[in-house]
């Protein structure tokens, strides 16, 4: 083999090599969850910017869970106005409350604990959609 040939095969192998870490990481993030207890939403908006961005996979564990085991800097996903599913960090527990803020909003919001349906455990980038593909089949055959 010349060494043109053996370089080309290095970096087509490393190529494959990031690009399945990239695709798999999250998957294997997954494996430690029982899915029974969480569910897979889409993130949409931009009040969780930079660190949540629309079209971002996000795994919930269900409040009745045993991963869901919210503090500080976690983020919640609560009902509001009856209707509507939002994500938003936690500031602090105040007794039957949370606080929470998007990390893209400039205001607080004050969570009753019984409008809280989950706790996020992972995102999963809008980008890697192989891996949200997998993500999503992987939680839909054990729910």
């Amino acid at each position: 083999m010349t060494p043109k040939k053996l370089v080309i095969y290095l970096c087509i192998f490393a190529t494959l090599v990031l690009l399945s870490m990239f695709i798999f990481n999250p998957l294997i993030k997954l494996g430690k969850y029982d899915t029974r207890y969480i569910y897979a939403t889409e993130a949409y908006g931009y009040s969780m910017l930079p660190n949540i961005h629309s079209g971002d996979l996000l795994i919930v564990a269900k409040k009745d869970s045993p991963y869901f085991n919210p503090e500080p800097y976690d983020v919640l996903v609560y009902i509001y106005n009856d209707n509507i599913a939002v994500a938003h960090r936690l500031i602090k527990v105040q007794g039957d409350y949370y606080i929470c803020k998007g990390d893209n909003n400039p205001y607080c919001e004050v969570v009753s604990k019984d409008r809280v349906i989950g706790e996020v455990v992972e995102v999963i980038p809008s980008d890697n959609i192989i891996a949200i593909a997998l993500a999503k089949y992987f939680i839909s055959q054990n729910n």
